[in-house]
């Protein structure tokens, strides 16, 4: 056999060599950025749970750019929403697990609680346009209990 023979079966030889540290150099990157994204989700699991709600909203929405298909970073937003009395903001994240898994009950369930809380507080503004003893704020009144007697059922 030839030398260029040679060197070409020994190139050919190398293929796959080169082939597998390329493989294994992608695997270490993704598995680089896979450790990120578990620690940015725990980061924001944490500052969730310590209360540090205007850094866990930071770190939540970081989670959702990175991989907008997952549930619990939309349902974390919703709750912060709703504890931070932004009612709008938290029917957006809810909607959003609705859509994202819409066999998921907590997103079903947090966005109708959070609904109410919109009932409750319109009606609630409603009763300081109209005097106490008016027949508007007795309409609003009977509203209210009667949203809040359904409820209780």
């Amino acid at each position: 056999m030839c030398s260029k023979s040679r060197f070409f079966i020994m190139r050919l030889a190398l293929i796959p060599l080169f082939l597998m540290l390329f493989n294994g150099c992608a695997a270490t990157a993704k598995s680089g950025k896979d450790v990120e994204f578990t620690a940015l989700v725990e980061r924001a699991s944490s500052q969730y749970e310590a209360g540090l709600l205007t850094e866990a909203e930071a770190s939540y929405r970081k989670v959702t750019q990175l991989r907008p298909d997952y549930y619990e970073p939309w349902l974390k937003l919703g709750n912060i929403y709703v504890r931070t009395g932004q009612l709008e903001a938290a029917v957006r994240m809810f909607t959003k697990c609705t859509e994202l898994r819409p066999d998921e009950v907590r997103g079903w369930s947090n966005l109708s609680l959070t609904r109410l809380k919109q009932s409750l507080a319109v009606l609630d503004e409603a009763q300081h346009h109209f005097p106490n003893d008016s027949a508007g704020a007795a309409v609003l009144r009977n509203s209210r209990q009667s949203l809040i007697k359904h409820l209780v059922r």
